[in-house]
């Protein structure tokens, strides 16, 4: 008979190809058979006998039996209750039809499959070649033919659009704990079947990671979780581990690993008896959670803005220390401010800008005074008797002592609420009630009493389901999860940490195994290590091709690529920050976070958490190596800071030879590495040696992901060792920090010219902007209103991350020293009225970089007054370097020439 024709099977065995002929007469079934005469009659039921199958094309689509890829056919014939599939090679089998099920192949799609050869051909010259000729990773695309279209490569590789889905999500459970960033990233990777969780240092990556995997695994679902390295992966086991729910998780990988796991069955599950809950404690445990989460969720937003307030009040308590180094020497007499009201800072901010814009030439007017006697209840006329300048100096000092009593009260406040809530406790029990339900769930699903079945390797290969139903956590790295998993199996969540670190061709791997991705990393931390021959060997390769940029091997790490190519991709960044000292931290997150980490850890005002030690000048580095920093650590640093036993020190370096060197050095506790060896891990000290006896933007110690790494490892104190002048290496990360530093430790810099008020000025512009509209003035600063938006703009590109700008800072607050100034032009320069329009300056350091002044077309072009005052601020700028632009807003071009004056004024090999 014709196997593509025909099927008989004979008591559930197929014959088809054994029989010649097969007839039904009498109730049963008369068959011949080949090479004899003799007919056999069968009972009905015994045989099956169908024809006239409908033919399917599925060279193109993917078979799964039993959900396990049937890999390689080349066409199916439907005979209704059964199918016969034949494969490439000739091998024809039967299937019943309830056990097979098809899809498109994505490679069938000519965009998805260009993309996919881009990736195999990069393939030839990445990822891990041992002493074979072919990369591990060229094996693994060789092999792989078909990819399903529920995968998210198949997103990835442009054949589906992105979806975001209303899939409505699960309750939620947080055995681990939360906070408002990590539950709401744990809610969009359960209801998107792609996600970015971008996890700055100390923000409870892996802890977000936990939650994901107990709220999958409680709603049946399987995951893997996958890193460049077992350190990541590790890390999920230990905290499973903690939790005494390790056994749900197999730790695969490279072949080492698979054998130790395969070796290291116990046949046994833990007891879990004390872990199961009938249905109505499982429900009350449930609503007892629902009861708590809203007042939990209002308790995180006080403890957030607590966090925020307690930031403000210690930068603007440090600004007022700057301020009153400034402040006392003006005037041995001191004005009072009396008032029936009670003035808060926004009221002392408001008549401090009104008393500017009223007060002319010593005079301020009488009926100005009633007004504030009604508006602000200021009863103590004698105030007006002082000059000007000591009135706003006053105010202005008023102002800083208002502001930090209101923030005083108010952290107080909130914490007075979160004690009463008994905020760690409630949250504790949260957790505690979340990990019950947890745990009851698997002592549902593994029953109690039992023995556990212990797998032979081979069942990776036959049965991977099955595996992965009793051991539904896989933990491996990204290169070897394609190799442990059969072709087109589909984890329900693939989690890949460390993202920042993986490249695409490999990520592109471990895509394929997933229904749903989400991609965990920073790509302000450590990326993947592309080397120039790769780098020129890609980049070739990509010039090939018609593909969209986010595929370009050489620019892009995995978490970049999908954050490039997916524009509405969800993005969750991790804000909260539980690690370092406040004052380590808030480098990283003005420097590199945009000031967006919301810092929990407490700032103890006596503590001196940051420190540098200036070796002497001289040419003391040799290559990668400096033994002048060298000896500095082993002979002063580590003796003065009179280690407890159970403190860890950490000496970083950017170069190996300096880290062995160091090493050498160590003593008990402390331990010395290159900064890519402590990604991921912390110390209670940092020691960060430069090793460069001078550093420029473009050099290698000086990489911001090298910074930021380095810099949060350390949780109580930074020490940074650096040669002598690295203050004065503009525009620099490590130069950055030294300023930071400088600044913040209150340490008195040899200047002529002050660093900038900015808290002040900030508040200030937007009141000067309320009161000028209240009073119809807006108009005569229109102009300046324009640049400011030109200005912001600039600001916010990559080359000026570290630049931030106030609006009429006077400028007698600016220069420190006046003697290089005419009396004329001391004058001026005191006068309250003569402001800079703005100040940019370096965040790190407060100091000033650039003066822009707008002159407004009809306004200055008709005044000589002004433009005599105009050339006079210019004198006085250029007598203290500080380097001035001047601009109108009739011109076309404002923001290409501030652009260019900022670069200009940022690489001058001598700055202000």
């Amino acid at each position: 008979m014709d196997i593509e024709k025909e099927l008989v099977l004979i008591k559930d065995e197929e014959k088809t190809k054994q029989i010649e002929s097969c007839t039904f007469s009498d109730g049963k079934w008369n068959i011949k058979f080949y090479n004899t005469d003799k007919v056999y009659r069968y009972r009905e039921k015994n045989v099956v006998n169908l024809n006239d199958p409908t033919e399917i094309d599925t060279e193109k689509m993917i078979l799964y039996y039993k959900g396990q890829s049937l890999g390689g056919s080349k066409k199916t014939l439907d005979f209704g209750p059964y199918k016969r599939v034949i494969f490439k090679n000739g091998v024809q089998k039967i299937y019943p039809s309830s056990t097979l099920s098809m899809e498109q192949n994505a490679l069938a799609d000519q965009g998805a499959s260009n993309c996919f050869t881009y990736l195999k051909e990069l393939a030839d010259y990445v990822g891990y070649f041992g002493d074979e000729e072919v990369s591990l990773l060229k094996k693994q695309y060789n092999n792989l033919d078909s990819i399903s279209t529920r995968s998210v490569l198949a997103t990835y590789l442009g054949m589906n659009a992105l979806t975001h889905e209303e899939r409505e999500s699960p309750e939620l459970i947080f055995p681990f704990g939360f906070n408002e960033s990590q539950k709401r990233a744990t809610n969009v990777a359960m209801t998107e079947q792609m996600s970015i969780i971008e996890g700055p240092p100390g923000t409870g990556k892996t802890q977000t990671i936990l939650n994901i995997i107990a709220n999958a695994i409680i709603n049946n679902k399987v995951v893997a979780v996958v890193s460049n390295n077992n350190s990541a992966t590790s890390n999920v086991f230990e905290k499973l581990e903690k939790y005494g729910i390790e056994f749900i998780a197999a730790f695969l990988g490279n072949s080492k690993n698979k054998e130790k796991f395969f070796n290291e069955q116990s046949g046994a599950y833990p007891d879990m008896s004390n872990w199961v809950l009938n249905k109505e404690e499982f429900e009350a445990i449930q609503h007892e959670l629902r009861e708590s989460q809203a007042k939990l969720d209002q308790m995180l937003q006080y403890q957030k803005q607590k966090a925020v307030l307690t930031r403000d009040l210690s930068r603007i308590k440090l600004e007022y220390k700057y301020f009153k180094e400034y402040y006392y020497p003006l005037e041995n007499e001191e004005p009072e401010l009396k008032s029936f009201l009670r003035l808060n800072a926004d009221k002392v901010l408001q008549f401090l800008v009104e008393y500017e814009q009223t007060v002319k030439e010593d005079k301020y007017p009488f009926k100005n005074k009633v007004v504030n006697l009604f508006v602000h209840g200021i009863y103590n006329f004698k105030l007006y008797r002082y000059s000007p300048e000591t009135v706003v100096s006053y105010l202005q000092k008023t102002y800083y002592e208002v502001k930090i009593h209101e923030l005083t009260d108010a952290i107080e406040k909130l914490a007075g609420k979160l004690d009463q809530f008994d905020f760690d406790h409630a949250m504790q029990a949260f957790s505690e009630d979340s990990m019950k339900l947890f745990k009851a769930s698997l002592a549902h699903k593994y029953g109690l009493g039992k023995d556990r079945v212990r797998f032979l390797p081979d069942i990776l290969r036959k049965d991977f389901g099955c595996f992965n139903s009793e051991y539904p956590i896989i933990l491996s790295t990204t290169h070897s999860l394609r190799n442990n998993a059969p072709n087109n199996y589909l984890f329900d969540y693939v989690l890949i940490d460390e993202a920042s670190q993986v490249d695409i061709v490999t990520g592109a791997l471990v895509m394929s195994c997933a229904k749903n991705a989400v991609v965990v990393g920073d790509d302000k931390q450590l990326p993947n290590v592309v080397t120039q021959d790769v780098e020129e060997k890609t980049t070739t390769v990509f010039n090939t091709y018609n593909l969209n940029p986010a595929y370009h091997y050489a620019n892009h790490s995995l978490l970049t690529s999908v954050n490039t190519l997916f524009e509405t991709v969800e993005t969750t960044l991790l804000k909260e920050h539980y690690r370092c000292h406040p004052q380590i931290i808030g480098f990283c997150n003005e420097k590199f976070y945009h000031d967006e980490l919301v810092v929990l850890t407490e700032e103890n005002e006596d503590q001196d958490p940051l420190v540098i030690y200036e070796t002497v000048k001289g040419n003391h580095a040799r290559g990668t190596v400096n033994q002048r920093q060298i000896d500095v650590i082993s002979q002063e640093v580590l003796t003065e800071l009179k280690l407890k036993e159970d403190m860890s020190v950490g000496i970083v370096a950017p170069f190996r030879l300096q880290a062995n060197k160091l090493q050498q050095t160590a003593i008990d506790n402390t331990e010395a590495d290159t900064v890519h060896k402590y990604q991921g891990r912390e110390k209670d000290i940092i020691i960060l040696s430069t090793v460069a006896n001078n550093v420029k933007s473009d050099d290698f110690v000086d990489n911001a992901n090298l910074i930021n790494v380095a810099v949060s490892r350390a949780v109580k104190k930074l020490v940074i060792v650096v040669a002598a002048g690295g203050r004065e290496w503009h525009g620099t990360n490590i130069g950055d920090l030294i300023k930071y530093i400088t600044y913040r430790n209150f340490k008195v810099v040899q200047s002529q010219i002050r660093s900038v008020f900015d808290l002040l000025y900030r508040d200030y512009h937007e009141k000067l902007i309320e009161v000028l509209k209240k009073h119809k003035k807006v108009s005569e600063h229109n102009s300046e209103n324009l640049m400011s938006v030109v200005i912001k703009k600039v600001l916010e590109e990559d080359s000026f991350q570290t630049l931030d700008y106030v609006v009429h800072q006077p400028l007698r607050m600016l220069l420190k020293d006046m003697n290089k100034l005419t009396e004329a032009e001391r004058e001026f320069a005191l006068n309250i009225r003569t402001h800079t329009d703005f100040l940019i300056f370096n965040k790190m350091d407060k100091m000033p970089v650039l003066v822009v002044e707008v002159d407004g077309h009809a306004f200055h072009a008709n005044d000589q007054n002004q433009l005599k005052r105009d050339a006079m601020k210019d004198t006085i700028l250029q007598k203290y370097d500080v380097p001035i632009l001047r601009l109108k807003t009739t011109g076309s071009e404002e923001e290409k020439v501030l652009r260019n004056k900022m670069l200009d004024v940022l690489s001058l090999s001598k700055q202000i």
